[in-house]
Protein backbone atom coordinates (compact mmCIF):
# COMPACT_ATOMS: atom_id res chain seq x y z
CA UNK A 1 0.00 0.00 0.00
CA UNK A 2 1.21 3.67 -0.73
CA UNK A 3 2.48 5.63 1.92
CA UNK A 4 -0.31 8.76 2.09
CA UNK A 5 0.93 12.31 1.29
CA UNK A 6 0.25 14.87 3.91
CA UNK A 7 -1.72 17.67 2.17
CA UNK A 8 -0.16 20.93 2.50
CA UNK A 9 -3.33 22.63 3.75
CA UNK A 10 -3.21 20.22 6.54
CA UNK A 11 -0.04 21.54 8.37
CA UNK A 12 -1.86 23.10 11.31
CA UNK A 13 -3.62 19.90 12.47
CA UNK A 14 -0.04 17.89 12.52
CA UNK A 15 0.73 20.22 15.61
CA UNK A 16 1.24 17.41 18.68
CA UNK A 17 1.96 14.68 16.64
CA UNK A 18 5.59 13.00 16.94
CA UNK A 19 7.65 10.77 14.09
CA UNK A 20 10.61 8.77 14.91
CA UNK A 21 13.14 9.34 12.28
CA UNK A 22 15.69 7.11 10.72
CA UNK A 23 18.44 6.10 13.56
CA UNK A 24 21.59 7.14 12.12
CA UNK A 25 25.77 7.37 12.72
CA UNK A 26 28.97 9.63 11.99
CA UNK A 27 32.20 8.39 11.33
CA UNK A 28 35.66 9.56 10.83
CA UNK A 29 34.79 10.59 7.08
CA UNK A 30 31.91 12.44 8.14
CA UNK A 31 33.79 14.23 10.88
CA UNK A 32 36.65 15.27 8.98
CA UNK A 33 34.06 16.42 5.75
CA UNK A 34 32.36 18.68 8.30
CA UNK A 35 35.74 20.08 9.85
CA UNK A 36 36.63 20.94 6.47
CA UNK A 37 33.69 22.38 5.30
CA UNK A 38 33.26 24.62 8.27
CA UNK A 39 36.64 25.76 8.79
CA UNK A 40 37.45 23.97 11.61
CA UNK A 41 40.48 23.05 10.48
CA UNK A 42 41.58 26.80 9.73
CA UNK A 43 41.00 27.97 13.24
CA UNK A 44 42.30 25.07 15.20
CA UNK A 45 45.50 24.76 12.61
CA UNK A 46 47.22 22.88 15.61
CA UNK A 47 45.19 20.80 16.33
CA UNK A 48 41.99 20.73 19.07
CA UNK A 49 42.46 21.08 22.94
CA UNK A 50 44.05 18.08 24.57
CA UNK A 51 41.63 17.47 26.62
CA UNK A 52 38.72 17.26 23.92
CA UNK A 53 37.52 14.28 23.30
CA UNK A 54 39.01 12.52 20.36
CA UNK A 55 36.14 10.77 18.89
CA UNK A 56 33.57 13.39 20.15
CA UNK A 57 31.34 14.77 17.46
CA UNK A 58 30.81 18.87 17.27
CA UNK A 59 27.61 19.71 18.74
CA UNK A 60 27.35 22.13 15.87
CA UNK A 61 27.94 19.06 13.47
CA UNK A 62 24.68 17.23 15.25
CA UNK A 63 23.11 20.29 14.73
CA UNK A 64 23.72 20.57 10.90
CA UNK A 65 21.96 17.31 10.70
CA UNK A 66 18.69 18.73 11.47
CA UNK A 67 17.33 19.29 7.66
CA UNK A 68 18.57 15.57 6.64
CA UNK A 69 16.76 13.78 9.53
CA UNK A 70 13.76 16.21 9.14
CA UNK A 71 13.45 15.66 5.65
CA UNK A 72 14.00 11.45 5.93
CA UNK A 73 11.50 11.83 8.67
CA UNK A 74 9.35 13.51 6.50
CA UNK A 75 8.82 11.38 3.47
CA UNK A 76 10.75 13.39 1.44
CA UNK A 77 7.14 15.65 0.53
CA UNK A 78 7.53 16.31 -3.06
CA UNK A 79 4.14 18.58 -2.45
CA UNK A 80 6.04 21.54 -0.15
CA UNK A 81 9.03 22.99 -0.03
CA UNK A 82 10.65 24.59 2.57
CA UNK A 83 13.44 27.18 4.14
CA UNK A 84 15.00 27.67 7.78
CA UNK A 85 13.73 30.39 9.71
CA UNK A 86 15.49 29.93 12.48
CA UNK A 87 16.10 28.24 16.13
CA UNK A 88 14.22 29.27 19.29
CA UNK A 89 17.02 27.22 21.36
CA UNK A 90 19.54 24.75 21.44
CA UNK A 91 20.94 22.33 24.14
CA UNK A 92 23.75 19.74 23.70
CA UNK A 93 23.07 18.19 26.61
CA UNK A 94 25.42 14.67 26.05
CA UNK A 95 28.69 13.65 24.35
CA UNK A 96 28.21 11.92 21.20
CA UNK A 97 30.81 9.89 19.67
CA UNK A 98 31.44 9.01 16.17
CA UNK A 99 29.74 5.45 15.74
CA UNK A 100 27.38 6.20 18.22
CA UNK A 101 24.23 5.31 16.80
CA UNK A 102 21.60 8.58 17.13
CA UNK A 103 18.10 7.98 17.71
CA UNK A 104 16.05 11.36 15.74
CA UNK A 105 12.19 12.16 17.04
CA UNK A 106 10.73 15.07 15.77
CA UNK A 107 7.58 16.56 17.46
CA UNK A 108 5.57 19.53 16.14
CA UNK A 109 4.77 21.93 18.40
CA UNK A 110 3.46 24.59 16.82
CA UNK A 111 2.48 25.89 12.87
CA UNK A 112 1.30 29.71 11.87
CA UNK A 113 -0.12 30.86 8.71
CA UNK A 114 2.59 33.25 7.25
CA UNK A 115 2.16 34.73 3.57
CA UNK A 116 1.22 31.77 1.16
CA UNK A 117 3.18 29.10 3.64
CA UNK A 118 3.34 28.26 7.43
CA UNK A 119 5.78 28.43 10.13
CA UNK A 120 6.73 25.27 11.73
CA UNK A 121 7.61 24.70 14.94
CA UNK A 122 9.49 21.32 15.82
CA UNK A 123 11.20 20.15 18.64
CA UNK A 124 13.76 17.80 17.25
CA UNK A 125 15.56 15.31 20.05
CA UNK A 126 18.62 13.28 19.50
CA UNK A 127 19.45 10.31 21.83
CA UNK A 128 22.05 8.26 21.93
CA UNK A 129 21.01 4.18 21.39
CA UNK A 130 21.07 2.93 25.39
CA UNK A 131 20.73 6.12 26.89
CA UNK A 132 17.81 7.86 28.39
CA UNK A 133 19.11 11.38 28.43
CA UNK A 134 19.07 12.92 24.63
CA UNK A 135 22.31 14.26 23.33
CA UNK A 136 20.77 17.58 21.70
CA UNK A 137 17.52 19.21 22.11
CA UNK A 138 16.19 22.21 18.94
CA UNK A 139 13.69 23.67 18.63
CA UNK A 140 13.83 24.87 15.03
CA UNK A 141 11.32 26.60 12.94
CA UNK A 142 11.15 26.52 9.28
CA UNK A 143 9.08 28.17 6.47
CA UNK A 144 6.72 25.78 4.63
CA UNK A 145 5.22 26.79 1.19
CA UNK A 146 3.34 24.91 -1.34
CA UNK A 147 4.88 23.58 -4.39
CA UNK A 148 5.49 25.90 -7.58
CA UNK A 149 5.39 29.32 -4.99
CA UNK A 150 8.06 31.51 -4.96
CA UNK A 151 9.68 33.56 -2.81
CA UNK A 152 12.36 36.55 -3.48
Amino acid sequence: MAEERLAFESLPATVGSVLEGEPFTLDDEDSSHFQRGTWLHKAYPHGYVPEFPETLVEGFHLLSMLDAVARSANGHPDNMWALNYGLDRVRFIRMVHRGDVILPRLETLEVTPKGSGYKVLRRITFTVEGTDTPALVADWWSYVLPRGVEIS
